[in-house]
């Protein structure tokens, strides 16, 4: 099971949900295969630049003498890093642009996702239950009133007892 995070954009929703995002919680392959550029896809500017000037300086201890290790361990620390928490950083970056989280939904895939998410929310809006009575209408000036008095207690019992 893949639990998604549902995000919708600032403001109000769009009446058909097409710009709604799933983002699936789980690791992503590519983004440990190519962790700068996978996080400048998703426009998440600041940390893309540091990931990938972190992937040239692990490349480039890699040639140095002696530090080979060293340079491999840091691109794959790199890779697993981004790999597991990337699609957490893109969810981020888009709240702090505006979006809002809308639920989180855990499901086979994202079918199903779109499918439970979408069941609950409710498609019309709510109509009173109650008749609404316009009241500015009950006595016209050319017609009798139905009170004929003014009544005691609470209620008005419709000119007496």
């Amino acid at each position: 099971m893949i639990t998604y995070l549902i995000l919708t954009p600032q403001g109000e929703p769009d009446r058909d949900h097409r710009r709604t995002r799933f983002i699936a919680d789980r690791f992503s392959w590519l983004a440990f295969v190519f962790p700068g550029l996978w996080l400048l896809f998703h426009r998440c500017w600041l940390i893309g630049t540091t990931a990938l000037l972190a992937q040239i300086l692990a490349a480039w201890l890699v040639d140095q003498p002696g530090l080979f290790w060293a340079g491999t361990l840091s691109e794959v620390a790199i890779g697993l890093l981004i790999g597991l928490e990337g699609r957490h950083i893109h969810a981020q970056n888009l709240m702090a642009k505006g979006w809002s989280m809308a639920g989180v939904v855990t499901a086979p895939d994202l079918a199903t996702a779109e499918a439970i998410f979408f069941a609950g929310l409710p498609t019309d809006p709510v109509k009173p239950s109650l008749p609404v009575t316009d009241w500015t209408k009950l006595s016209t000036p050319g017609q009798a009133s139905l009170r004929n008095g003014p009544a005691l207690g609470l209620f008005d019992m419709g000119g007496g007892r």
